[in-house]
């Protein structure tokens, strides 16, 4: 008599092994892919935020004959008080987000919308401070950018004021929004599009305006060589940082969640990516409108 045949059922533990292990390849070549894809989409938002910006700016530049006065200063002390104005990304809102309606009735609510509305192109989506803290959730008036305040102290023009050519001067850059502690409240800093006068009493921490190289908040600022037409940071060595963690944050240089690196808007209203590898003096070069630099590959 021939062996009864017998119907095979399942698979073996080999063949189950194996299966396994072609599913993780195929999720490890995955998920890499997707991540760069999140990552780019996210890019290219940040891009268009920092577009709408520096566009909204040539439109308020166009409406005074190429001129944008009467800004924050980088020295506003024994100045009793000030508009809300005098913050550019103030002056902006009414063309990357809404129009300012006189509310009807006034409340707290009304009132922080009015002032202080939360603006989604003033957020970059990928800036990972921005919720750090659950206590600043309801703060009003957050910013993930952060204007050149070298450029732009008090005024400037377009056409005038940047001699060194505006699609070689930055305008404005990636800032993450907070700089967080991990132990206490007292060392945080919240970036603010409203926030307009010095640190009190030399605090550098707290509320500060959205700005960098800016001397009133003891930022790193571009120092020119006139013999040699060179500039360099103030502290050597410093450009800008690529993804650190909130509390890692230096507030006296930008800061960039983006891999490829730091997000720029140019006066010229163009929008690109600076490298982590840039060299410190053509960094700075193109934060100074009128240093006679020639910047070289960056």
């Amino acid at each position: 008599m021939g062996n009864p045949v017998r119907n095979r059922l399942g698979y073996s533990l080999l063949e189950l092994i194996i299966v396994i292990a072609i599913l993780a390849i195929l999720m490890g070549l995955l998920l890499p892919a997707l991540q760069r894809v999140r990552e780019s989409a996210a890019l290219m938002l940040n891009k268009n935020n920092l577009r709408q910006t520096i566009m909204a700016t040539h439109q308020v530049a166009g409406d005074n004959e190429g001129r944008v006065d009467n800004l924050t200063r980088s020295s506003m002390k024994g100045v009793p008080e000030a508009l809300a104005d005098m913050s550019l990304f103030y002056r902006l809102t009414p063309y990357v987000h809404a129009p300012r309606v006189v509310p009807t009735t006034w409340s707290n609510q009304t009132a922080q919308e009015w002032y202080t509305p939360n603006v989604k192109v003033y957020r970059n989506p990928s800036d990972p401070s921005w919720d750090y803290d659950p206590a600043l959730a309801n703060v009003q008036g957050k910013c993930s950018y952060a204007l050149n305040m070298y450029a732009m102290d008090g005024s400037f023009n377009l056409a005038s004021s940047i001699p060194d050519g505006t699609s070689q001067t930055i305008a404005f850059v990636d800032k993450y929004t907070v700089r967080g502690s991990p132990t206490s409240t007292l060392s945080q800093t919240k970036n603010l599009y409203t926030c307009i006068f010095d640190p009190y009493q030399g605090e550098i921490y707290g509320n500060r305006r959205a700005t960098f190289a800016d001397h009133g908040w003891e930022d790193v600022l571009p120092v020119t060589d006139p013999a040699t037409v060179t500039t360099r940071p103030s502290t050597p060595g410093k450009t800008f940082q690529v993804r650190p963690r909130p509390e890692d944050v230096d507030p006296s240089i930008p800061q960039t969640p983006h891999r490829a690196g730091l997000t720029v808007a140019l006066f010229d209203g163009s929008v690109r990516t600076i490298s982590p590898a840039v060299h410190e003096s053509v960094f700075w070069a193109m934060v100074t409108p009128a240093g006679g630099e020639v910047i070289s590959d960056w």
